[in-house]
């Protein structure tokens, strides 16, 4: 049994990463550079610094996305890939879940951890609704990792 199991999770774990990229970006590398860049337009005096909230405090403005939105169209995203996932989570097998991690102003991330055990990020902007994937298999991968797969989320909200 242990070895059929073992199996299931070498096969889950290799199509699981299977869209990767080799050239992905280091989520710390993007997020610095995000710093320097709003660094940058602070001494240039072209914007203001925001504060960041928590996913209890979400911020909604007028033709932005919510949480709420953003959630559930990451659900129809995931679930439109992968049209087997319905049938995995009400078998219950495996625990899946999504939520929302983190909420700014300007980005929603929404987690989802996939019955592979992978974690799976959508950091989603609020205006344009362009969304980008990372990637972290605890014991598998070293590191959050971004993936070459981006989307618009505004193609999935209902």
């Amino acid at each position: 049994m242990k070895k059929v199991f073992l199996i299931f999770l070498v096969l889950a774990l290799i199509f699981g990463t299977v869209g990767c990229d080799s050239d992905k970006k280091d989520t710390n590398d993007t997020a610095t550079e995000v710093k320097e860049s709003k660094e940058k337009a602070l001494n240039d005096g072209t914007t203001t610094e925001t504060t960041e909230q928590t996913a209890s405090e979400p911020v909604v403005a007028k033709d932005k996305i919510d949480d709420e939105q953003a959630l559930a169209a990451v659900k129809k995203y995931c679930r439109s890939n992968n049209p087997d996932l319905e049938e995995i989570e009400k078998a219950g097998e495996y625990p899946v879940y999504w939520e929302v991690t983190s909420s700014t102003e300007d980005e929603i991330v929404v987690l989802y951890r996939s019955y592979t055990a992978a974690q799976i990020r959508y950091y989603i902007d609020r205006g344009t609704g362009d969304a980008y994937v990372t990637e972290f298999v605890p014991g598998i991968t070293d590191k959050e990792e971004r993936t070459d797969e981006s989307f618009n989320i505004k193609d999935y909200i209902d």
